[in-house]
């Protein structure tokens, strides 16, 4: 015999719905809309192109995607981008942090207020060449910098410290900073960066996460660091600011891999997106959460 129980619980799932046409998915970044505290930013990465940012409506339960940029070239035409990270500039248009199957592929794309790309930045040739297929996973601004992070460790860096870049918009210069990642044992497992945001002048937040889904996902993470003043490589200290994985265990469903977006919105709050890699090898499942405050968390 089974027992049922009436409730007015909304259910947790799901988390993030479309509004009217707009399809979706491979949603692996996310960034705030500067002046508006209901709404974010996110975009699609290579599962999908043409290349569109996404508007995120947060004030309804589940939030909706309401509105669809699609991303243009130089010469107005459609383009395709591995997007993996979005910053809203504050005086109009974006920076996308974009990810390459080659070191060399890694740039930072900045398109105006329309999605036209306007300029392009690509890595120091001595920090492509040490990349493979493991890039830029996120860009973040805050006054005349920049901000990206590298999934792994580069070819010549020590193993299992990746790299946090800083680029000076004024003196389009490029400083460079360590982080040390976490360890598994797991076969085939792997730990790697895969977001990054302003918390202010000298804080960023980063995740950190594991290459493992369902049952088995151990590190699904945001830490903090401070940016010291330098133009040396020294390895951050980093300071756990939230465990996600009971996030996103809350409902007790398939726990997914790639938890690759995060940001402060408007509001002050924190959120974070789970990217369903365009239900290839996944199941699809897109998670969106509200982590608190960012005067809590971080």
């Amino acid at each position: 015999m089974s027992l049922f129980q009436l409730g007015r619980d909304e259910p947790g799932f799901p988390s993030i719905v479309s509004r009217d046409t707009i399809g979706w998915g491979a949603l692996g970044a996310l960034s705030s809309v500067p002046g508006q505290p209901s709404k974010l930013y996110s975009v699609t990465d290579a599962a999908y192109t043409p290349t569109r940012v996404l508007t995120i409506d947060h004030s309804h339960k589940p939030a909706e995607l309401t509105t669809a940029l699609t991303v243009t070239d130089a010469a107005g035409n459609p383009i395709g981008y591995d997007a993996e990270g979005i910053y809203a500039r504050p005086q109009g248009g974006f920076w996308l942090g974009v990810e390459g199957a080659t070191g060399a592929a890694n740039k930072l794309v900045r398109l105006d207020a329309n999605g036209k790309t306007v300029d392009t930045v690509p890595l120091p040739a001595d920090v492509a060449a040490g990349l493979s297929k493991w890039g830029i996973e996120g860009v973040t601004g805050t006054g005349q910098y920049l901000y990206v992070a590298l999934q792994r460790e580069l070819s010549t860096d020590p193993k299992g410290v990746a790299r946090i870049g800083r680029y000076n918009l004024t003196t389009k210069q490029w400083t460079w900073f360590g982080y040390q990642l976490e360890t598994t044992t797991t076969p085939g497992d792997w730990i790697g960066l895969s977001e990054i945001v302003a918390v202010n002048a000298n804080t960023l937040a980063v995740i950190e996460r594991d290459k493992l889904n369902g049952p088995n996902a151990k590190i699904k993470r945001v830490y903090t660091v401070q940016v010291p003043d330098t133009d040396t490589f020294p390895v951050l200290t980093k300071k756990l600011a939230v465990d996600v994985l009971p996030y996103l265990r809350a409902d007790n469903g398939w726990t997914q891999e790639k938890l690759e977006g995060l940001t402060i919105g408007a509001d002050g709050q924190v959120y974070a997106i789970t990217d369903n890699d365009g239900v290839q090898d996944a199941t699809g499942e897109t998670v969106f959460l509200h982590l608190g405050t960012a005067k809590r968390l971080f």
